[in-house]
Order: structure tokens, then sequence, then C-alpha cells
């Protein structure tokens, strides 16, 4: 740098070629050419090229000083000029060996010179192309050619500058680096910027040269001697920014300097890793021709081609993969690289792993196979390169379907084909007991269930609760996928956990088809399930003739026991004909006894009038003892009593326990079943075995309108029954309010006691239970009487 000299006053005009100033007295002026803001470079035109001056100043002095010494006059040491006018050579004396220009000397010792001491003057405003060079900046200065000298910056007063750089052009070495400014870059080289210097992220100029690419750059921070190994923060260092960015020629520019390629960032990741992770195949392949790693593990124990699969990198995978990548590293707990990338289905990596030796059937603890995941989420093209390298088409993960039951639950015959030509095992049972037929057949899925019995699978295999295929094909009604089981051999008689046969489960849901087709296969009509029904008993029950035909034509002779057991609970008149055309003699035997009785209790009243049609005797009992008008009486079906009664039944035929139909109707107080029978004579003061007379029994019973009706028909209302009871004792002791007033109104006694003579009245039983109400009528009742 040139010596600073005062110098003397001199007039303020910009263009007087005086002594050099010194300084500026103010303190916001720049102190040099480049530390203030930079300009865009002013087109002018120079005068006449002169010859070149040969200037030789110290090596440390700055451009800006430089330039500035000279368009002031202070120019130390100025040779002889290079050439004349004419172009003839140099004069000079100097040795040939001397350098032709300032950036192309050697560093020399400065030069001493005594100058007067200067007056401080105002500094020049000097602008010239960035382009400029310093050694061509001193030689026009020196030479007067100063293009674009505008006014002093300041005054001598202070005053400010009348003029503001650019604001787009860069402020320091850093921000020269990272917008990529080559001349600005030079620039701030030559004034002495630190190439080593940091931004707040660590970040060094050849941080962000490489970072964005800017290898012009680089050479120029490289060969100013910025180291390439530092550390930014996260311990990235330029080759790493170059290569997670995917800049290749950065990133050999960096490897030819020496940078490390296994170096690696806080989070272990070298420049290959981070090329991998980012999709740079270009970069990536830079670092690998210099003998860079493929398999370095980060922290996390992932691989660079783990990475590149995460990313979908087809291109990167391929790269890794062909260098010798090892394609099943994993890390702990995660997924193989393969089930990555039928995560992410690429089908491209997925070849391309596999092409390369990665483990097919390599799954994390728990997780599904990887053809178990191409299944569920992936194209069959995906499923078909599995297959085709050895996918093992049985295994499942732990409490998991089989491929095959997958493929059978979600209908595709093309896998369920794939698989099968593999090897899969036809017979194999999922997580819920079915197999893959039976799935299959829930499902309604013909050529499916086609497919699998072709490859051997067992058409009886049932489930967990015993359902074969073909009582589920019964069960939903898919008469194609019955008639595709029966001509495979399905067991016709098989039976589930309730012991339903697929003809009681075509019955039941009255499907006359199949059941004419299994009853041509052999299934049997009168095989009974866990609660006693068989396919004739539902249908006799249902009332379905036609499947009742047909039912019965295949019963054979040694099963006519179930014939009579089946018509005790025929629904209709129809049901009976039918029995009695298929077997008449069953019909009027004991059976047909039983079906009259049964009838009857279940007030089946046009099955009632058939069996009494064909000559069943209505007084026929059961094995109780019972006859048809007893259970009809009791139960309280008015309609069958009438019938039976217009057929003949006898109308005070005892029980085994001497109570007679009027008996049991008054019991349940069936007032309609009571009519009729005292309508058709019935026995009003009849007693039982308990001494009870009807009356009696619907006064425990509590019927206001059976005690009327018996009263009009002449019942006794004072009888004594067991214990001396009378019918008004029996509805006081119930609290029956209503019969007690029937009864009071009829012409009962209040006063008769029970037992002997110091037995009870009705008054004192109702008290007794401290029924009031019944109190307060038979106290208004004596009142009444005793006036």
């Amino acid at each position: 740098m040139l010596p600073r000299k005062r110098s003397k006053r001199w007039p303020s005009s910009p263009l007087h070629a005086g002594p050099p100033t010194s300084s500026s007295s103010s303190t916001d002026a720049p102190k040099s050419l480049l530390s203030a803001q930079p300009s865009p470079p002013v087109t002018t035109s120079l005068p006449t090229p002169t010859p070149s001056l040969n200037i030789q100043l110290p090596a440390s002095a700055t451009s800006a000083e430089m330039v500035t010494e000279c368009c002031q006059g202070n120019v130390p040491n100025v040779g002889p000029p290079a050439h004349s006018m004419q172009g003839a050579p140099a004069s000079s004396s100097s040795s040939t060996d001397a350098p032709k220009s300032l950036l192309s000397a050697q560093p020399s010792p400065p030069v001493t010179t005594s100058l007067p001491t200067p007056t401080p003057s105002p500094r020049l405003n000097i602008q010239l192309p960035a382009s400029t060079t310093s050694a061509e900046m001193v030689t026009e200065c020196c030479q007067g050619n100063v293009p674009n000298v505008g006014p002093p910056a300041h005054s001598m007063q202070g005053a400010p500058a009348s003029s503001s750089p650019s604001t787009d052009a860069p402020k320091s070495l850093l921000e020269a680096a990272e917008k990529g400014d080559v001349a600005a870059l030079r620039r701030f080289l030559v004034a002495g910027g630190r190439v080593n210097a940091r931004d707040e992220r660590g970040n060094t100029a050849l941080h962000l040269a490489a970072s964005n690419g800017r290898t012009e750059l680089m050479d120029e921070l490289i060969a100013n001697g910025e180291g390439v190994e530092h550390w930014a923060n996260q311990r990235r260092t330029p080759l790493q920014c170059a290569a997670a960015n995917g800049h290749s020629a950065a990133v050999a520019r960096l490897v030819v300097a020496g940078a490390a390629v296994e170096a690696r960032d806080a989070q272990g990741a070298t420049a290959v890793a981070l090329a991998a992770r980012g999709g740079h195949a270009a970069a990536l392949q830079s670092l690998l021709e210099k003998g860079a790693s493929v398999d370095t593990k980060d922290v996390d124990g992932r691989t660079p081609l783990s990475h590149a699969v995460r990313g979908n990198f087809s291109a990167v995978v391929a790269l890794l993969a062909e260098k010798g990548a090892d394609v099943n590293a994993t890390a702990e707990g995660e997924d193989s690289p393969l089930m990555y990338g039928l995560k992410y289905g690429i089908p491209e990596i997925v070849t391309c792993l596999l092409a390369n030796g990665a483990d097919v059937n390599a799954t994390a603890e728990g997780e599904d196979t990887p053809l178990m995941y191409g299944l569920k989420y992936r194209t069959p093209e995906i499923v078909t390169c599995l297959l085709e390298n050895g996918a093992d088409v049985n295994a499942t993960a732990e409490g998991e379907d089989t491929p095959l039951c997958f493929a059978s639950k979600h209908g595709s015959l093309e896998r369920v084909t794939s698989l099968l030509e593999k090897g899969a095992d036809a017979n194999v049972i999922a997580k819920d007991g079915d197999t893959p037929l039976l799935i299959a057949t829930k499902l309604g899925r013909t050529a499916i269930v086609t497919c699998l019995l072709e490859k051997g699978a067992d058409v009886n295999a049932a489930g967990r609760d015993g359902e074969t295929p073909l009582l589920s094909a019964t069960k939903q009604g898919n008469a194609e996928l019955v008639a595709c089981l029966l001509e495979r051999g399905a067991n016709v008689n098989t039976s589930d956990v309730n012991g339903d046969t697929p003809l009681l489960v075509a019955v039941k849901n009255q499907k006359n088809d199949f059941v004419q087709l299994l009853l041509r296969k052999g299934a049997s009509p009168t095989k009974k399930n866990n609660v006693d029904e068989s396919p004739l008993f539902v249908a006799s029950k249902c009332g379905n003739e036609d499947i009742l035909e047909y039912l019965l034509k295949a019963v054979q002779l040694s099963e006519r026991a179930e014939i009579g057991r089946s018509l005790r609970v025929a629904a209709n008149a129809d049901v009976v004909w039918i029995f009695a055309d298929a077997a008449r003699d069953v019909v009027l035997g004991e059976a047909g006894r039983e079906a009259l009785v049964a009838s009857a209790a279940d007030g089946r009243q046009e099955a009632l009038r058939a069996l009494l049609q064909l000559g069943v005797n209505a007084n026929a009992t059961d094995a109780s003892g019972l006859t048809a008008l007893h259970y009809a009486a009791f139960i309280g079906h008015s309609s069958c009593v009438r019938t039976l009664l217009v057929a003949g039944a006898q109308i005070n035929v005892k029980d085994p326990n001497g109570q007679t139909a009027l008996h049991l109707a008054a019991r349940k107080g069936e007032r309609e079943c009571v009519v009729a029978l005292l309508e058709a004579g019935a026995q009003v003061s009849v007693k039982d075995k308990h001494y009870q007379t009807p009356l009696h029994v619907v006064a425990w019973s509590g019927s206001k309108e059976c005690v009327v009706a018996l009263l009009d028909a002449g019942a006794q209302v004072n009888v004594k029954g067991p214990q001396g009871l009378t019918p008004l004792h029996c509805a006081a002791m119930i609290g029956k309010r209503e019969c007690v007033v029937a009864l009071l109104e009829g012409g009962a006694d209040a006063n008769i006691r029970t037992g002997v003579s110091f037995g009870s009245t009705a008054l004192d039983i109702a008290r007794q239970k401290n029924h009031q109400y019944c109190v307060l009528e038979i106290e208004r009742r004596l009142v009444q009487r005793r006036n």
C-alpha cells in the first residue's frame, strides 16, 4: 500500500490535477474504491491511447487506493512508457524478465518515496467498469485517462455525496459467492476479502458456491486458499453441499481439490448418501467414480440405497445397485429396501432390487411379507414379478391370512391362478378357520371356486362352525355354485354345528329347485338337526305343499315314523291331505290321532277339520289322557272347540284330574270357549277331584265375564268346595273386586263360613288379606241386607 502523504490545499474542482489527498473529512465517505457500494459500469469514450506506463507499486496496495493516488498525481516509481505512440518498443533498460502488468508481477517490497506533505483535499468519486483490472485502472489514471470522474464524494465541510451505489450489488465476499457474481468476488479478493469468512449458518464462500454449483467461483476461492474441508453447521463440507444439491461438476472440482469423499455430517451422512437422498444421479456418479463407499450407514442405520428407495429415485437405485450396494441392508426396526419399494409403488425400483438379489421374503416382525403387501396394495405386474423371483406363496405374518386366502377373499381370479401355479396350498386355513374354497363360496365367486376345485381344493372342508362350501352356497341360494359343488362330489348330507343339512336349509328357505336337486343327489328328507327338525317336519310346519310332496316321495317305508311326527305339525288342510295321499294308514293311525290333538292345541283349525274329515277319532287322547277338546278349551281356541263339538267330541269327558273341558276353559278365563261349551250342554256344576266346580275355578281366575256366564247358565253360587270354600271365599281371597260384586249380585251369601262353624267368612278373609275394596263391597251388601 502506498504511504499516505499530506498534500497542500488545492481548489475543490474535481478535475484539478493537484497534489493527492490523504483522507476524507467525512467519516461516512468510502475509504477506497472497492469499499464503496458498487455501481453499474458506465460506458465512456476514452481518449486516444497513450503509451502504457510501467508502474511499480507495493503488492499490498488495494485497487481503490492505487486508482485514487494515481488520479491525484501521487504516482511513485513510474517508469518509462512500455512503448511509444507509434508502437515502437520501449527503450526501458529494465530486465526482459520484468512483469508486463501489475497482476502478473510478483510481489515486491514497497518502494519508499519522499514526497512533500500533502494538504487534505476532497476524495474523487471515480466510476469505472466492474471488469477493469487494478493494473488497467492505475495505468489509465496515471496517463490522465480517467473516465466519468464525478464530483467529490463530499465537500471540505463534510457535505454528503450526491449519488448512491446500487442496492443489488453484493456487499461482501459471502454475498458475491451466494449470488454467483464472479466479478464482484474477484474485486473482493483483490481488496483482501477473507476467503474463510462465515455467515450465520457457518457457511464459507466455498460452501455457498458449491451449494449453487458455481464452479468458476469455486476455482477462484480454492486458488485463493479457501479450505475444502471446512465445516458449516451440521458439520457439512462443501463437497456434501454440492452433492446434496446435485451439482456434479462442483463435486468433481472439490474431489480433485482433495475433498474427503467419506466425510460425514452431524447425522452421519456422507456425500453419497446426500446425493442419493436428493435423487442426484450425476453427482452420485461423480462420487462413485472417485471410489466413494455405497453402503455407509448414517446414524439411523440407513444406507444411501435405502434413502434412494424411500425417495422413489429409480435411476439412483439402479446406479447404486450396479455399483454393488447391499440391496438387503435394513435399519433396525425398519422395512427392507424391497418393502419400501413396494410401499411406494415404483415397479422399476422393485424390479431393479429383485434383479440385484433382494430377499423377496424378508419382512419386519409382525409385518406382511412382500408378496402379501403386493397383493393388498399393488398391481398384478408387481405381484407377478415377486412370484417370478421366488416369493413364498404360503408364507404369512403371525395371525394373518395366507396370500391365497387373501386373493380368494378379494376376488382376483388372475392372482389366485398365479398363486396356485406357483404352488400355493389350496387347502390352507385362514385366520378365521375358513379354507380358500369356503371363502370364495361365501362371497359367491364361482370362477375362483372352479379354479380352486381344479387345483385340488377339498370340496367338503368345513370352517370352524362346521359349515361346508355346499351348506354356504345353499344358504346364499346360489344355484350355480350348488350345482358346481355337487358335481365335484360335495357331501349332500353334511351338517354344521347346529345339525342343519343342505336340504334342511333349502326347505327352511323354501327353495323348491334346491330341494329337488338335493333329493336327486341323495339328500335325506328325515335327517334331524339338534332340535329334532327334519326337512319333512319343517316342510309340514311351513305348509309348502310342493316341497312336502317332493320329500314324501323320497321317504322310505322305514321312515314312516317321521311321517307321523311331521304330520303333527301340518300347517293346513292341504298338507294333511298330502300326507294322507302319501301314507293314509299313517294318518289314520296313532300318528293321525296325535296330529289331531296337536292341531287342536295349536289352533290349526284347517288341519284339524281335515283330520276329522279323514276319519280321525274326535275323542282320541294323547299320552297324558287329554282329548283334542281339552286342549282347544284350555288354550282358548274357540273355533277348534266348535269344530270338535260339531264332529261329535264328548263334552263332559274328564281328564286325569277329573276336570272337564268347561273346567279348563274356566281356569283360563276364556269366555268364548265357556259359552260354546255351555251352549253345547256342558255340565255347569260338575266337580273335579278336588271338589271344585267350574264356578270355583273361574272365581280363582278372576274373570267376571265367565262368572256371569256360569251364573246365567245355572251354576250353584254357594256350593262348597275344598275346605268348605264357596266361590265368594275364593274371589275374596285373591282380591278380585269385580268377581266379588258379580257373585254377591248373583246371590252369594257373605255369612257362610269355611270349614266348621268357627271358620271364616268372605269378609274375614278379605280383611286378613287387606283387600279393602272387597271389604267395602261385602260390608255394603251386609248393611243392605240388615236394612
